[in-house]
């Protein structure tokens, strides 16, 4: 799999695991530590690669496990 498509698919995850918790992109964004929910929908949106402290940041906001995200 190709590096922007794993980052389609990351975003699609976390979008769908913040949708379940019926919290909007700004809500999240403020749990998640992310400075803007703009960047916050870039991610759901694979168009960037974020870092592992990002990443982290968001686990810990939906009380998941990267497994539990995205099957490698």
């Amino acid at each position: 799999m190709k590096k922007n498509e794993d980052l389609i698919k990351m975003g699609e995850a976390i979008r769908l695991e913040r949708l379940k918790r019926h919290l909007s992109q700004e809500k999240f964004a403020e749990l998640a530590d992310i400075p803007t929910f703009q960047h916050l929908g870039k991610i759901e949106k694979g168009l960037v690669d974020i870092q592992v402290t990002t990443l982290l940041k968001i686990l810990r906001a939906l009380k998941v496990k990267f497994e539990d995200l995205i099957e490698l």
